[in-house]
């Protein structure tokens, strides 16, 4: 398999619109449009990734993401399993608009005021195998997500995001 075509599978907006609409079904309300931005970059990066398997209805961020992680009996910052979100933010934000336009394409989401309004919800549990695991991670990242403001968001992950 040649670079281009694994670019294209692991770029594929039509997969981030899959995990943005799960973000959504999990947030349960109207979102600001940045929200699902910075949910990608999360979902995508294996070390973060594996807290949210574990992650529930009453999980929160600092919860997830602040408790210190074990390596051969040396502790290393919660924080570490966020490192380099930046750069991911950035470099996913074009596929990122692209899965918006596809959802609201496909009627499956509404964009008024700034905000982004689910219309159709999915359910982690009506997938299987790995694509279920990474609906479910998306599912519980909004759950998070919606139990807290932007500005916390913002100053946990380290970012100003406009």
């Amino acid at each position: 398999m040649s670079i281009s075509n694994i670019k294209m599978l692991s770029m594929n907006p039509h997969f981030y619109s899959l995990l943005m609409q799960s973000f959504l079904s999990g947030y349960g309300k109207p979102c600001e449009i940045k929200l699902p931005f910075m949910a990608i970059p999360i979902l995508l990066y294996a070390e973060s990734r594996e807290k949210l398997v574990n992650a529930n209805s009453k999980s929160r961020i600092d919860t997830l993401f602040q408790s210190p992680q074990i390596i051969e009996e040396n502790k290393i910052s919660g924080k570490t399993r966020l490192a380099g979100y930046i750069d991911r933010y950035n470099s996913l934000k074009p596929y990122c608009k692209k899965a918006i336009i596809i959802l609201s394409s496909e009627g499956k989401i509404a964009i008024s005021e700034h905000k982004i309004i689910l219309v159709e919800k999915i359910d982690y549990k009506d997938f299987e195998g790995t694509v279920k695991n990474w609906i479910r991670c998306a599912f519980y990242l909004g759950a998070v997500f919606s139990k807290t403001t932007e500005d916390h968001l913002s100053f946990f992950l380290g970012v100003d995001i406009k």
